[in-house]
């Protein structure tokens, strides 16, 4: 009999287990959040219009898995967001990319996008609390 409960035990415990892992693997695809690194600054392949310093903020996107990389360049007190519209995602509807964790730190926000697919983006400064964006460079075409 005291078998028979520590099998009992073992089996309720692993299928405890196997359920915890299988919400976690559930659940990170959904959770596919952006992230953010220390890098120190970058020019990207577009930048803010130059302030006083140059390249306040800049972006690429890499079509290697469809990132749309954001650094923040100067520390001015100012976020770096890059504007970007999808071909995919409802005509002109404009997405942000938020970099609002400091200095010298890199967004990754990735995305899924079909192959071929087409991204106009720029990069601007803004002020994440209140979601204004301002100063923003040229716009830049690419595809996934």
């Amino acid at each position: 009999m005291r078998g028979t409960k520590m099998t009992r035990k073992i089996v309720i415990r692993t299928a405890a287990a196997v359920a915890a892992a299988a919400t976690i693997a559930i659940a990170s695809p959904a959770q596919a959040a952006d992230t953010w690194t220390t890098t120190g600054s970058h020019l990207g392949d577009v930048c803010t219009f130059p302030m006083t310093t140059g390249c306040d903020g800049s972006a690429s996107f890499v079509h290697d898995g469809e990132h749309l990389y954001v650094w923040d360049n100067v520390a001015d007190g100012h976020s770096v967001v890059a504007e970007y519209w999808r071909e995919d995602v409802g005509i002109g509807q404009r997405n942000l990319a938020w970099n609002h964790y400091g200095t010298g730190t890199r967004l990754d926000h990735n995305m899924n996008m079909a192959e071929g697919v087409g991204i106009r983006y720029r990069v601007c400064l803004g002020e994440y609390a209140t979601g204004k964006v301002w100063a923003c460079g040229d716009m830049k075409v690419e595809y996934a």
